[in-house]
């Protein structure tokens, strides 16, 4: 270990126990916040980074349809354009694309039960990308409380020794101060970036509900006029 680490790790240690006994309950509020916000970031995968989120169901009606540039697409079959359309959404990846490619599927094998099925399939998708969300924002909620509760106790402990010793001596109330001071700043670091974080979470959740929504709808148009088409052959 580098001298460079040891001051770092020594100096958190200080920190700690210069912030009292709410210290403990700051941290755990912290771990369990980000330990729920990152699994929804793991349970969305990379579409909580990428930026073509918003064309993925586009690019999936073009290839349904035939309006893919693809030299020789126009003499697809309705099969051999599910089929790319299919593979391009698998080929993809993200939570997105393995939800719509997930509904051709289904759609596929038997459209009398799709929609039925869909309304369920959106239900369980949507709470399994929101499970946990509200621990992150009650423990967002609780850390600067629970630092807020630190500077009480600290200006407690240095009333109580001005009444001991006076306040002639800084050095005696200097615990109480910083526990006041280093409570409240540990609530607040943590409070910050979960409340920013969870906010980039939800819209991604959102935007996501709503490609998933019109993606259902696209794939439902598709193959109501297929099986229309069917029954108007002779």
């Amino acid at each position: 270990m580098t001298d460079f680490h040891y001051i770092f790790i020594e100096s958190l240690r200080n920190t700690y126990e210069a912030g009292g006994v709410v210290m403990l309950p700051i941290l755990l509020s912290g771990v369990v916040g980000f330990y729920f916000l990152f699994s929804s970031w793991f349970r969305i995968g990379s579409d909580f980074f990428r930026k073509d989120i918003t064309k993925v169901v586009r690019r999936m009606q073009r290839g349904l349809t035939g309006e893919r540039a693809i030299a020789g697409a126009e003499s697809f079959t309705d099969e051999q354009r599910v089929q790319t359309t299919l593979t391009d959404l698998r080929k993809r990846g993200g939570f997105l694309s393995r939800e719509l490619s997930y509904a051709i599927e289904i759609a596929q094998k038997n459209y009398d039960e799709f929609r039925d099925y869909m309304q369920v399939r959106m239900m369980k998708s949507v709470r399994y990308m929101e499970q946990g969300n509200h621990i992150v924002m009650v423990m967002a909620a609780a850390a600067p409380l629970l630092g807020l509760l630190g500077t009480v106790t600290g200006m407690v402990s240095t009333f109580e020794v001005i009444t001991l010793y006076g306040n002639q001596n800084p050095v005696l109330m200097a615990d109480g101060i910083s526990e006041a001071l280093i409570s409240t700043q540990s609530g607040l670091l943590i409070a910050f970036p979960l409340t920013l974080l969870k906010q980039r979470l939800d819209e991604r959740i959102e935007i996501l509900k709503q490609e998933m929504e019109l993606g259902a709808t696209v794939i439902d148009n598709y193959f109501a006029t297929r099986a229309g088409q069917r029954h108007c052959e002779p």
